[in-house]
């Protein structure tokens, strides 16, 4: 399929492309992502703590966590649908103070039931900020800096994890978990008041709001006017791409633990190297795929997370670990994953690009993360061990990306439609 498809050459308001305002957009929205993924993953640091105060089986605790994801798929739509109807910037402010607000009645959680219920009211605000946060930055940068953005933006949610950690770290054994949460939500509230002072609304947004005579919901127009296939494509990838890192992100510290049977300090600086590769792959793959293409850079990376996923099965000697832990993270966690964002906005027009981002992608989160998981413990005894069946899942996770993206023509460069 040619990238014509799905793309346009229309050129933007070149006023949109001031460098101080994609500046603007490049640092406050990746900080948005940031400061989300760090509130999800604060959770993941406190699992212990919930199943002793609340009486709790690990299964029910971990649950919690995937009650959220699952919650980002609905409010990946509901928040797509604000942005494509409402405009991204007002969008995008709400869902930041949504999800800040219930971070912080997270500390108030007096009950497992009232836990529940708060983490999944915040992970509707967390799909819906991704909706509008991801569509809205593509289409503030110029096309030459898009894969970049991408990049950058991606690498904000190992920022998160590592921010989580220091929170984690400085204030939870004087202050408890309750009240790391409260701590938690002042960040991304500080920022939705930046974006709401100092980022302009979309202007690529403006002008197809105001040229379009449809306005229909607009998540009809996501199966209509040849758009079909570009939304099952975007879902499909999404999909594969969290197969290939959720098993990473889900079972490697289990593995260090169990398998290897290692000290928690080595299980801690194993995570930090593979965030830290995460992160930098990123945002070289960001600024690879504005050189090579999306697809290519894809491709590579995932043939290279191929050539590394033996890691799994080699953790007893610290050199091999560490190098190639760090190698799997940079180009799984990193390279993969750095033209995500941009991969998917240039699926859609304008008109319908936070609804179909914004759905299509937490569609992968929330299949990905509860299906992956579940087949990779379960093949795990009849396949050598967990180690294996990791390297199974990421292996094969890889090589269906490949024959996937070569299925889609490139679009480096291209102005959005």
């Amino acid at each position: 399929m040619s990238s014509s498809s799905h793309v346009s050459q229309a050129p933007i308001p070149t006023s949109q492309h001031t460098r101080g305002n994609s500046m603007k957009a490049l640092v406050s929205i990746g900080l948005a992502w940031a400061f989300d993924a760090m509130d999800f993953s604060i959770l993941t640091f406190v699992l212990t703590d919930i199943m002793k105060d609340y009486g709790v089986a690990l299964t029910l605790a971990a649950g919690v966590s995937s009650a959220t994801t699952f919650a980002r798929l609905g409010g990946g739509l509901l928040g797509g649908l604000m942005g494509d109807a409402w405009g991204r910037k007002i969008s995008l402010v709400l869902s930041i103070v949504w999800f800040s607000v219930f971070e912080f009645l997270t500390g108030f959680s007096l009950g497992f039931t009232i836990l529940y219920i708060v983490r999944i009211l915040y992970g509707i605000g967390m799909g819906a900020m991704y909706a509008n946060g991801t569509p809205m930055l593509m289409e503030m940068v110029p096309a030459k800096w898009r894969g970049f953005a991408s990049g950058l933006m991606q690498s904000g949610f190992s920022f998160g994890y590592i921010f989580a950690a220091i929170i984690y770290r400085v204030w939870y054994g004087d202050l408890g978990w309750h009240a790391i949460f409260w701590i938690a939500c002042i960040p991304a509230l500080l920022v939705a008041i930046y974006i709401w002072a100092q980022l302009p609304e979309s202007s690529r947004w403006q002008t197809e709001r105001r040229d379009s005579r449809a306005h229909a919901v607009p998540v009809s127009h996501l199966f209509s006017g040849g758009q079909t296939w570009s939304t099952v494509h975007a879902a499909i990838i999404a999909l594969v791409a969290f197969a290939i890192t959720y098993p990473i992100n889900v079972f490697y510290a289990t593995l260090l633990k169990t398998g290897g049977h290692f000290n928690p300090e080595v299980v801690a600086d194993t995570i930090i190297i593979l965030n830290v590769a995460g992160i930098v792959g990123n945002l070289l793959g960001g600024w690879v795929s504005d050189l090579i293409g999306r697809r290519w850079t894809i491709i590579l990376s995932s043939l290279g997370t191929i050539a590394c996923s033996f890691v799994f099965q080699s953790i007893a000697t610290d050199w091999e670990r560490n190098v190639f832990t760090f190698l799997i993270g940079l180009f799984s966690i990193g390279g993969v994953w750095a033209a995500i964002p941009t991969y998917l906005a240039e699926h859609f027009r304008t008109t319908i690009r936070s609804t179909g981002q914004g759905t299509t992608y937490h569609f992968g989160a929330a299949v990905g993360g509860a299906v992956i998981p579940l087949i990779v413990s379960s093949i795990a005894p009849d396949v050598g061990g967990l180690g294996h069946a990791m390297t199974y899942a990421v292996a094969i996770a890889s090589a269906v990306m490949v024959i996937l993206v070569l299925l889609w023509g490139e679009s480096k460069g291209t102005e959005l439609r």
